[in-house]
């Protein structure tokens, strides 16, 4: 039988630190036996190596060893971006290396059916093709304000919809890759269905809050003694509006931490303190968990 051929793809990435550390996306390293680098203005090929990635984000880190200080990006803040800002999407679509076009934001926060528990998306109709993947995607002051990740197309090409991960997102992610070598991020150990909420709520009573729909066994909500059809509406009396404000705080919070959990039981509300443990070493088997 014929030997398969070895496959090149190419994906865009920018540099955050003068000591040569890269962000790109994780699509694009995933699965790859090497990684090479070109910069722009650079004929010279580096070798890189993979610090970390983090599937959930579609985030990735690596680095090269240049000998020398690197030009690296400013990170801007993406809670700051309006519907209606510029944008300027930078990277290589096609292999077109440093290719820049531009465009507004159209949206932000948007949340995919396709995507990850943690990708929330800038959207622009900045044109993004393949290659862009991984690029940064930059403000009127050259900051990057997100990390060019998913386009929609019908075609494989550029439609005039493409999304990228919001910064502050990302630099979380990268903190941590480098910390830890991966995204860590902490669980209590609950499922929850977006979609089947507003009528168990409005049959309770309850404005806002979020129904658990399954419990780990023996994981830390379960030893806490949640169950099943409880209502969450508060941690550590702040109201939680709905799971991906659930999520947020509770990925967030350190591992080995406690959380008071206010909960609506058949129409009596309870306090619980639940152990934080880590994202990776609870069981999960749902596409929406905390």
């Amino acid at each position: 039988a014929p030997r398969p051929r070895p496959r090149e793809a190419t994906g865009s990435g920018f540099l955050v630190d003068k000591n040569g550390y890269i962000v790109t996306n994780f699509h694009v390293v995933e699965k790859a036996d090497s990684v090479k680098v070109k910069l722009s203005g650079d004929d010279k090929e580096y070798k890189a190596k993979v610090i970390g990635s983090d599937w959930e984000s579609d985030i990735a880190v690596i680095k090269i060893d240049a000998g020398k200080a690197l030009p690296a990006l400013k990170i801007g803040n993406s809670d700051a971006v309006q519907v209606g800002d510029w944008a300027v999407a930078i990277g290589s679509p096609f292999g077109l290396a440093a290719s820049v076009t531009a465009g507004i934001i159209s949206a932000t926060g948007r949340d995919l059916p396709s995507a990850e528990q943690f990708q929330r998306f800038i959207q622009t109709d900045a044109a993004i093709n393949p290659g862009n993947s991984g690029g940064p995607l930059v403000n009127i002051h050259g900051e990057v304000i997100g990390v060019n990740t998913a386009i929609a197309t019908q075609s494989g090409g550029y439609q005039g919809i493409g999304f990228a991960l919001p910064s502050n997102q990302m630099v979380k992610v990268y903190n941590s890759i480098i910390q830890y070598g991966r995204a860590k991020r902490g669980s209590i150990g609950i499922s929850w269905n977006k979609y089947e909420k507003s009528e168990v709520l409005k049959a309770a009573g309850v404005a806002n809050g979020v129904l658990i729909t399954a419990v780990t066994p023996k994981g830390p909500a379960e030893k806490a003694g949640l169950r099943a059809e409880d209502i969450i509406l508060a941690i550590n009396g702040k109201s939680i509006k709905n799971g991906d404000e659930l999520v947020g705080i509770v990925s967030e919070s350190p591992v080995d931490s406690s959380l008071k959990i206010t909960v609506d039981r058949g129409g009596k509300k309870m306090d619980f303190n639940v152990l934080v443990l880590d994202r990776n070493e609870v069981f999960k088997d749902d596409a929406r968990f905390a």
